[in-house]
């Protein structure tokens, strides 16, 4: 079949199959968002049809190789791409569409480079297709998947514009190699640092999760000592002055707190909150209300509310000053949010308070180790170590401190 035989024969099956086609690359779209979207991933998945310019040009010069008359070279008549905000989240992409669907090939063009390169980078994968379609002669039957961050996407489509839509040939001078070479490599370094910040990030909320689970177990006997006193049994004092219906006051005190604390302790944290709310809304005596903040507090930072948990934990130190436990809640809060000073001096009150706090200590010698205050968390370390001799962790960072070891 002659070149021009053949592009009319394409012509007429692309006129005939695109809509199809669309339709197609619209389910496959949808069904790929869903898929990434159930593991917490937040993609920006798009769909295009390869038009016919651009079809009808690369068969056309894959014609004239005369080698190449007979395969069937053309691969990304179908397209989809996705992109994605960070470079983890590319792999995480390329992982679930591995896991889900029978690829055929994946391309990464950055391995095609050497060290010294810099230019276009994404993850290329090739779908089969889940029904038969309609192709032009020379279109190979699959689905070209390309995974992009936000940042490789940005380039891809100026680059794009500037050289593929451009009829004149690549820039070849060095001045304006070097200019594109200068911004892909501000792009990919951009992208390097996202990441880890966004490591940073979870390393942070890891830490804070471990860190605050341990306080919590070791809340324990405060969580657990409201229902062994019931709220009927209470002193007076316990509650603000009622009228008559002060005794049915207590009771729905009693009761939500009571279905506060087993909603607590099963991690029903959302019914929780409104059990601690309704307490709260009885408008009980200082002390009562200065724990029950706390522990809506705690509920809210394990619903990822942590402004809520804040306020929450600030309200039960003002309702008693002598909550160092509040305290310490609050300074964690503080120092997720990056408030390092912050924190510290809550540590350092609730420090004022009780003393003997071996793992205040220790969290405020980590705290103080992330804005590089050396000597003053070797001195937090040996308070640690001075009141749990045992204390592993404490005396590895401490090593790890002392002269010659360096905060890499």
């Amino acid at each position: 079949m002659n070149t021009g035989i053949e592009l009319q024969e394409i012509s007429r099956v692309y006129v005939a199959q695109q809509k199809t086609w669309r339709e197609y690359l619209a389910e496959v779209a949808s069904a790929v968002s869903i898929l990434l979207e159930s593991r917490q991933l937040h993609p920006s998945v798009k769909w295009r049809v390869k038009s016919f310019e651009s079809l009808s040009e690369k068969r056309s010069f894959l014609l004239a190789r005369e080698h190449k008359r007979n395969g069937t070279d053309i691969k990304d008549l179908l397209g989809l791409r996705i992109v994605v905000p960070f470079q983890e989240d590319v792999e995480q992409s390329v992982k679930l569409l591995r896991e889900h669907y029978n690829i055929g090939e994946i391309e990464r063009k950055s391995e095609q480079l050497s060290f010294r390169e810099f230019a276009y980078d994404s993850v290329h994968i090739v779908l089969p297709l889940t029904r038969e379609l309609v192709l032009p002669l020379g279109c190979r039957p699959g689905l070209e998947v390309q995974v992009r961050t936000v940042l490789q996407d940005a380039w891809a489509e100026v680059e794009h514009e500037l050289i593929y839509k451009n009829h004149f040939r690549y820039p070849n001078t060095d001045a304006i190699r070097k200019k594109l070479a200068a911004v892909n490599a501000s792009l990919s370094l951009a992208d390097m640092i996202f990441q880890e910040i966004r490591d940073k990030q979870k390393e942070m909320a890891e830490w804070g999760r471990a860190r605050f689970k341990s306080m919590l177990d070791k809340a324990e006997d405060g969580l657990g000592s409201i229902p062994q006193t019931p709220l009927l049994e209470l002193p007076q004092t316990s509650l603000t002055d009622t009228d008559s219906a002060s005794s049915g006051t207590r009771a729905d005190m009693e009761r939500h707190l009571m279905a506060a604390l087993k909603a607590h302790n099963d991690k029903d944290f959302v019914a929780a909150v409104g059990h601690y709310t309704r307490v709260l809304e009885c408008n009980p005596e200082l002390s009562l209300r200065s724990i029950v903040f706390s522990h809506r507090g705690m509920a809210y930072f394990m619903l990822q509310q942590e402004s809520l948990a804040l306020s929450d934990f600030d309200r039960s130190y003002q309702c008693d000053k002598l909550n160092y436990r509040a305290l310490n809640y609050r300074a964690m809060i503080l120092r997720r949010m990056g408030y390092v000073q912050e924190a510290l001096d809550c540590f350092a009150l609730s420090l004022e308070i009780m003393p003997k706090q071996a793992e205040v200590h220790l969290l405020r010698a980590q705290t103080l180790v992330e804005v590089e205050r050396v000597d003053e968390a070797a001195e937090e370390l040996r308070q640690v170590l001075t009141l749990e001799p045992g204390n592993d962790e404490a005396r590895q960072l401490l090593e790890h401190l002392e002269p010659g070891g360096g905060l890499a």
